[in-house]
């Protein structure tokens, strides 16, 4: 839980992409949330959330922290390299550890087919017709599955909901 609005949060997640549930409660702390490292020149209240895959994520991530940003990041790189960007986080305040079994967002079946579909490259009016649903229904479905993930746009949703999914897994 973020408790001060002033202190950058810093939080990893592991086991899991649990990104999307840390994002939407810094945005609702009052934070703007950026997808990666590298937040726009001058801007203020900024937490980064990405995945740390590489030494270069690791190192990218530590410099926006480093800049006063907060840190969101999935733990997807060894663990010798984590435990090292962990380490050197909390030199700079509270980290937050997160397991993705207790932060990812579940959506109702009907917010999971309609972004299956736009996934799968359809527009919103076909998956609408798709799923025999109003274009109106559809957009409700939608502005409600971008808030359960804590996206700003469909984009950073269908980022987020994609990165939910089981690897191997196929849209239809």
């Amino acid at each position: 839980m973020i408790d001060d609005r002033r202190a950058p949060p810093y939080i990893v997640i592991t086991k899991g992409s649990g990104l999307a549930e840390a994002a939407a409660e810094t945005r609702a702390a009052g934070w703007r949330v950026v997808c990666g490292w590298h937040p726009p020149a001058g801007a203020k209240q900024v937490v980064c959330v990405g995945r740390v895959e590489s030494a270069a994520d690791a190192s990218a991530a530590l410099l926006a922290a480093v800049a006063g940003h907060g840190i969101v990041f999935e733990a997807a790189a060894d663990h010798d390299l984590i435990d090292r960007l962990c380490d050197d986080v909390r030199r700079l305040g509270r980290l937050e550890h997160r397991d993705e079994a207790d932060a990812r967002p579940s959506l109702p079946a009907d917010e999971h087919a309609l972004l299956d579909r736009l996934l799968s490259g359809q527009t919103l009016g076909q998956a609408a017709a798709g799923l025999h649903l109003s274009r109106r229904t559809a957009d409700r479905r939608l502005a409600s599955a971008r808030r359960a993930l804590g996206a700003g746009s469909t984009a950073e949703a269908l980022t987020t909901f994609s990165r939910m999914k089981p690897r191997g897994h196929t849209h239809g």
